[in-house]
């Protein structure tokens, strides 16, 4: 056999250990909601809790390298106690598609805002962690008519010092991303991905089996893989882009950080942000992480509650003004 011959063998046997890595993630974590049609995309979602309610229904939406198990292990369950509660594995994540350029910020939210008004839902608060606070704020900056109320969980929305992991970065290039996604991905980041739960979760520890229970072998698939890559190429420069614009919401918002937050910097974000949207309550938790909808779950969905109910105040005014 020559040497050229031997070469694809080995690179045929690579693919196929890729291939197996996937449909390994797939059969450990299949899909565990509905899908809906929105736009010509198919959006994956869970639909949780009451559909009639006195409570504003919430729709909650997951950050970057997660899907919308993440959200549900944290939130989904005790949420969905009282109200109605949508998460959406974001367009391109998890089972959900999107379209070419998908990674826009702005498109990410129109499929979701379009996707829970097919479903029926009105006046929302939403919810977004991480790099799902930076669609969440496209979402309110769009669509705030639309809205009950915004929650922001460690959420990026303003410029910061640095780049991407080379990893991402080298995603994008046309052979090396390619074959980077297909063979180096699947096989060798399972084995690192613990310790990225370890750093995500600092000063806190993970939820029991939290590696297994959320699928996070989903990222590890190649179109997975290169929708997060892309989300995080293309983030800084829609963030420089949208930061201007935060005084123009008139929501009730809550945000809320990890004072040990060391992914996303409380005081280059949230701080930020806080001086900048009209009456927003903002509230920093002390020795916790980016993981806060995890490690703090009560003071979350003590956020929410506030949110909800600045909301009806607002409304019963409205209601008393007419």
């Amino acid at each position: 056999m020559t040497a050229f011959h031997s070469a694809i063998t080995v690179l045929v046997a690579l693919l196929a250990i890729g291939g197996c890595a996937t449909w390994r993630a797939e059969k450990m974590s299949p899909p565990i909601g509905q899908f809906i049609e929105v736009d010509g995309e198919r959006l994956h979602f869970l639909d949780l809790g009451p559909k009639e309610s006195s409570a504003p229904p919430v729709v909650l939406i997951h950050g970057a390298s997660v899907n919308l198990r993440d959200m549900n292990l944290a939130l989904g369950g005790e949420l969905s106690k009282s109200r109605r509660v949508i998460i959406v594995d974001r367009p391109g994540r998890g089972y959900s598609t999107r379209p070419a350029q998908g990674w826009r910020l702005a498109s990410q939210a129109r499929l979701i805002h379009d996707a829970v008004g097919k479903l029926g839902v009105e006046k929302p608060i939403v919810v977004g962690q991480s790099l799902g606070g930076a669609v969440a704020l496209s979402y309110a900056l769009e669509y705030q008519n639309d809205m009950s109320g915004l929650v922001l969980l460690a959420a990026v929305s303003h410029e910061w010092p640095g780049g991407v992991a080379w990893y991402n970065q080298a995603s994008g290039w046309p052979v090396a991303g390619l074959l980077l996604r297909r063979i180096v991905i699947p096989i060798y980041a399972p084995i690192a991905a613990k310790g990225g739960v370890i750093s995500s979760f600092k000063p806190d520890e993970a939820p029991d089996r939290y590696y297994e229970k959320s699928g996070l072998t989903l990222l590890f698939r190649a179109g997975d893989f290169k929708n997060n890559a892309a989300d995080l190429r293309h983030l800084k420069p829609q963030i420089v882009a949208m930061a201007g614009r935060y005084s123009g919401i008139r929501l009730p918002t809550a945000i809320v950080t990890g004072r040990d937050d060391t992914t996303v910097s409380p005081q280059l974000h949230s701080a930020a942000l806080a001086r900048e949207i009209p009456g927003a309550y903002f509230e920093v938790i002390p020795d916790t992480g980016h993981a806060l909808h995890h490690s703090e779950t009560a003071k979350v969905i003590a956020a929410i509650d506030r949110v909800a109910e600045k909301a009806q105040a607002a409304e019963n005014r409205q209601a008393a003004a007419q």
